[in-house]
């Protein structure tokens, strides 16, 4: 590991909360099913195998529901940070105010196949290109990071921002063209591109916990090597959940119509899809 990258001091901020419409209570659900780890608990216990100078903090909201993460975050031994519950930007600027990080690391607590190694060489080829803001793409859904300069992200503190840019940390970051954006695509391969390794869904917890229990019985490293052997061995795995629907940061209207028209094509619903072909601007 390039020593730059040993002399930083690296923030993984975990967005967390109790919260959640599809799958209630996901982030302390077992993985695999029957285990005495919850899925937070999986994504902490990889993020502390990082050869980086971190600190592991999980955001979340002062709302009561949101007690139990404090219990978890004394157990795993990490810190704790609760802000508000729908300006998330607003935990992350106000737990880096007067802090001497110099790079955060942002997570979500439903994705639970961080790949420690890859984490590692990305925050690497983060630093060369002396970007505010870098992403990996071409990871499984639910395994591309995202990496800020810790500057980049307090500066968004005296913006005037909209309630989605408040919602989504790194969003005006990455649109408003005042930022420097590295995009890191080393670690892309044509075999990730329709895997979904989120949790949102019952479905998705099932293939989950399918990979971890292989992670468990084989030693094989959370994160790409280990969905690389069951890509090799048990491919029907990623069936389960390959139709699932993940909500995207829609701009327009045109922008809603193109990201739906894959599923009602899906569902056969021509007389649909032929009412919104004459919604979208003609080319």
């Amino acid at each position: 590991m390039a020593d730059g990258l040993l002399n930083k001091k690296i923030a993984f901020i975990i967005q967390a909360r109790m919260q959640s419409t599809r799958l209630p209570g996901k982030i302390f659900m077992p993985l695999p099913f029957n285990s005495d780890v919850p899925l937070l608990g999986r994504i902490v216990n990889v993020l502390k195998t990082s050869k980086t100078n971190h600190t592991i903090i999980v955001a979340t909201s002062s709302n009561p529901e949101n007690d139990l993460l404090e219990v978890f975050c004394k157990e795993y031994e990490i810190a704790c940070f609760r802000g508000s519950e729908d300006d998330v930007l607003s935990r992350f600027t106000t737990l880096l105010y007067n802090s001497d990080f110099d790079v955060v690391v942002r997570l979500t607590a439903d994705n639970p196949f961080v790949d420690a190694e890859l984490l590692d060489k990305a925050l690497e080829e983060h630093l060369v290109s002396e970007a505010d803001y870098s992403f990996t793409k071409g990871l499984p859904l639910g395994m591309n990071l995202e990496i800020i300069s810790a500057s980049a992200i307090q500066s968004l503190a005296s913006k005037e921002l909209n309630d989605q840019e408040k919602e989504h940390v790194t969003l005006y970051i990455r649109n408003s063209g005042l930022y420097s954006v590295n995009c890191i695509e080393s670690f892309a391969k044509e075999s990730y591109k329709s895997l979904r390794l989120t949790v949102d869904y019952p479905s998705d917890y099932l293939v989950a916990s399918a990979l971890l229990d292989l992670h468990l019985k084989t030693g094989i490293a959370i994160g790409s090597k280990l969905v690389d052997y069951c890509l090799e061995h048990h491919p029907w795995i990623f069936e389960a959940n390959r139709n699932n629907f993940q909500k995207g940061n829609y701009t327009s209207l045109a922008d809603e119509i193109q990201n739906v028209k894959p599923i009602l094509e899906q569902l056969e619903f021509e007389k649909v899809l032929t009412l919104l072909a004459s919604q979208l601007p003609k080319e």
